[in-house]
């Protein structure tokens, strides 16, 4: 499919939209219901006109009472859209300049759109904004194949290596993933992601999800990891180009990384990390959450710690325990720890055979006797180990004895 780029009437509807009304505005997505996005954009240049009969509509789409008191008010929201107009640009110009740098805009009714963003309801996007070397790579994308990968922007080295582990480990299996592109976790699970070697070059390793205008790449310190981004994955915001970044707008977008993902995975998070409010967003939508623990005097991970006790997120400390909560996603051959872990000496061994490893000495040569009144093993169990040992090469024979070389 060849995703157009000549600007259409419909796109120009939806750019003018997506100026006047702030995301997750839920008066907007009941009245998108009830008269579709023509008839809204209609509504909201018609000044001092508010439809008594469709105020009465939206308040049960919203299941609540009409009242001024309401923080979800029909009035109130006509006038804060109304008030916009004197500062909304051409939407052509939108289009051609978000078209400049590599980018367009999608709407519901395009093949390409997210589906699973639907499931927020009410608060779905009105439309979408990308960036991308290669729009094709916008298709395709699988619920049960996005893995978002949120956490503190300030994280340690444990909370970037778990991260980078996970995410390089998912996407070698073909996942996407996907974070919001700040610093801290989100900017090493895309790193990460964009250094997995795939086969489908046409499949977008990492997406992100900014809270700004896909004009300006925020933050500035990650712009170099942006523009890999959009080289070799997509940026996305419902944020129109212009928007600047804002505490709410981050909020807003955490629910778009919560609807496109089926798992979120919160690798470290403080006490008031914006990482929790995206897994709670999760839970609500019936989405999987997991976390990686961290350690109990760490303040990075008092957030993830929250989300276990209150049963919130399940529990992984691997590649294969994300796996597992992906549908269709095969486990085998997957990398079985996010932190290598160091051999021991003991791998591999019998009761028998490690004990007797311990009471040798690398220093002093022992006989075989003196080695069974210190291990408790019987001589001919003992001269088996030390054969075994000395196979292994962690144990070797002199004329006076054995000693332990090696590990």
């Amino acid at each position: 499919m060849v995703l157009s780029t000549a600007p259409d009437s419909r796109e120009r509807l939806y750019t003018q939209l997506s100026f006047l009304i702030e995301a997750n505005d839920y008066v907007a997505g009941a009245l998108m219901k009830l008269i579709g996005a023509e008839e809204l954009l209609k509504l909201i240049h018609r000044p001092d006109w508010y439809p008594a009969d469709l105020d009465l509509q939206v308040s049960e789409e919203l299941g609540i009472c009409p009242s001024a008191g309401n923080q979800i008010n029909f009035t109130t929201a006509l006038k804060r859209w109304r008030r916009r107009i004197a500062y909304a640009p051409d939407p052509q110009s939108l289009l051609d300049g978000i078209g400049r740098v590599g980018g367009g805009i999608l709407t519901p009714q395009s093949d390409l759109w997210p589906s699973q963003l639907d499931d927020l309801g009410l608060g779905a996007p009105l439309c979408l904004w990308w960036r991308s070397s290669n729009p094709q790579r916008l298709a395709g994308q699988q619920l049960g194949r996005n893995v978002g990968i949120v956490g503190s922007r300030d994280s340690s080295d444990y909370g970037n290596q778990v991260t980078r582990e996970l995410a390089l480990g998912l996407a070698q299996r073909g996942v996407c993933i996907v974070s919001g592109g700040a610093y801290g976790v989100d900017a090493a699970a895309h790193h990460a992601a964009l250094q997995a070697e795939v086969s489908d070059l046409s499949a977008a390793p990492t997406i992100a999800f900014l809270a700004g205008g896909l004009d300006r790449l925020y933050p500035a310190g990650n712009s170099a990891l942006l523009n890999q981004v959009i080289d070799r994955g997509v940026l996305l915001s419902e944020a129109p180009p212009g928007t600047t970044p804002a505490r709410f707008r981050f909020l807003n977008r955490n629910r778009l990384i919560a609807a496109f993902c089926h798992l979120i995975v919160v690798t470290e998070a403080r006490f008031r990390s914006g990482a929790l409010n995206t897994a709670r967003q999760a839970v609500e939508l019936g989405r999987e959450v997991a976390v990686i623990p961290g350690s109990v005097f760490s303040p990075n991970s008092v957030g993830t710690h929250r989300l276990l006790r209150a049963g919130e997120a399940g529990l992984i400390t691997n590649v294969q325990d994300a796996l597992e909560l992906l549908p269709g996603v095969l486990v085998q051959d997957a990398q079985p720890q996010l932190v290598p872990q160091a051999a021991r000496a003991t791998d591999g061994l019998s009761s028998e055979q490690a004990l007797i490893l311990d009471v040798l000495s690398r220093t002093r040569c022992a006989v075989v006797d003196e080695l069974c009144a210190r291990s408790g093993v019987p001589a001919m169990q003992t001269l088996r180990a030390l054969h075994v040992l000395q196979h292994r090469g962690q144990a070797t024979a002199e004329d006076s004895g054995w000693k332990r070389v090696g590990l």
